[in-house]
């Protein structure tokens, strides 16, 4: 089994995005050796996932599921095969206080692309200009499931 954890700020948006996306692409594909999960190094059980990402999900024909947002944890990262950050400063907080996970810690594009590309934060985003961004996710997390299946 190979865990995969999405990880962003609050865990609302970008990474339960992309823990939905690649949980969809798995169970699609009735792959029992992939399992993917999400994080946010700033979650607060009270955040709440916004509509915007429901209505994106519902578009890909991804069902709603409940989530909590959750804080990201050692026994996260020590859990886990692959931590896929959305943006360098996460990239580089959870590497400065967990220096021993270096060989598992990676931007998602730099994973699945080679680029050191951080994905934008699109929760202030509306519209097209928030699907823009969702759309990278989406396209990012089917080659990356491609990449390790």
């Amino acid at each position: 089994m190979k865990k995969i954890c999405f990880v962003c700020h609050a865990n609302i948006c970008r990474s339960f995005g992309a823990q939905c996306i690649l949980n969809n692409l798995v169970a699609k594909d009735n792959n029992k050796k992939i399992i993917a999960l999400s994080r946010g190094i700033y979650a607060q059980d009270f955040y709440a996932v916004p509509d915007k990402l429901w209505q994106f999900l519902a578009s890909k024909g991804i069902a709603k599921t409940p989530h909590k947002s959750t804080l990201l944890t050692k026994e996260d990262l020590q859990n886990c095969d692959l931590v896929l950050t959305m943006t360098q400063d996460q990239k580089d907080f959870i590497l400065d206080k967990y220096a021993q996970f270096t060989d598992k810690v990676f931007l998602l594009k730099e994973y699945v692309y080679d680029k050191e590309e951080e994905v934008k934060d699109p929760i202030s985003f509306s519209g097209s200009s928030f699907n823009k961004v969702m759309e990278k996710i989406y396209t990012a997390v089917q080659d990356l499931y491609n990449k390790i299946k």
